[in-house]
């Protein structure tokens, strides 16, 4: 082809024809250009299509996460609900304790777990670390995930100030005799009867004050606010797929 043009220039010069010559010289030039927009064009529509099939990767891994998520906190959230429900009369019976017997027996209704709740975010920190956010198209969709990922960020970081709260509830020196009775009452050598026990039914002695404390917080908090966050996140979850699913869709991928 190239030696073809200049073919054609070299007779146009010889027979003098300067004029078609120009002409056909322009000619040549916009057809350079042209050739240059449409590879330009090309270029553009094939690295478009690669951010688009890299977007809908992130988009089907990211529902994977959040189904995982939704799982796994409903999970948390029915062991929570147990836990609620085991421990709806723990106050109102420490209230009528009188024995040793009778504190055991309410200790083993307040359950709970220091742990905070966890999320799946392997594909949303690859997004940030790539720059893959840049690439999903629906800013709204974006903006709902961006919020999601801050809002479970501030969660975990009040809960884990919570967790530190009630283990400060629980090392208080004046649970201490409450605390021995918990480790030992089961010790066949362990003489109940050498113990002072009268703060069980004294509501006004320390201890019963900070184990009444302690287990405020536990209901109330570790277990009561967790649940609330948890609950929160998972509707939050829910709402995600949808919109993710909806993008999906828009792009004829069913999965």
């Amino acid at each position: 082809m190239i030696k073809f043009f200049r073919r054609i220039r070299q007779r146009l010069l010889s027979e003098n024809k300067f004029s078609k010559y120009l002409i056909y010289a322009i000619g040549e030039i916009i057809l350079v250009v042209i050739g240059i927009l449409i590879a330009i064009q090309l270029n553009d529509f094939n690295e478009d299509r690669k951010e688009r099939k890299k977007e809908l990767s992130f988009l089907l891994k990211l529902k994977d996460d959040i189904n995982s998520d939704i799982r796994d906190l409903t999970l948390r959230d029915s062991i929570l609900a147990v836990y609620q429900s085991s421990q709806e009369k723990g106050l109102e019976l420490l209230l009528e304790a009188k024995s040793v017997k009778d504190i055991l027996t309410l200790d083993s209704l307040i359950q709970y777990r220091w742990q905070s709740f966890v999320v799946n975010r392997k594909t949303y920190d690859e997004m940030l670390t790539t720059s893959g956010i840049y690439i999903i198209k629906n800013r709204e969709l974006l903006n709902h995930l961006s919020d999601h990922y801050a809002l479970i960020e501030t969660y975990q970081k009040n809960y884990q100030e919570i967790n530190e709260d009630g283990r400060g509830h629980y090392k208080a020196s004046n649970l201490d005799p409450f605390d021995f009775i918990k480790k030992h009452y089961r010790n066949k050598s362990f003489d109940i009867t050498r113990l002072d026990t009268t703060w069980i039914s004294n509501h006004n002695s320390l201890t019963y004050l900070a184990l009444s404390r302690f287990y405020s917080h536990v209901i109330l908090a570790v277990n009561g606010i967790k649940r609330r966050y948890i609950t929160e996140i998972l509707t939050n979850s829910k709402e995600l797929v949808v919109e993710i699913e909806q993008e999906l869709r828009k792009n004829n991928i069913q999965k």
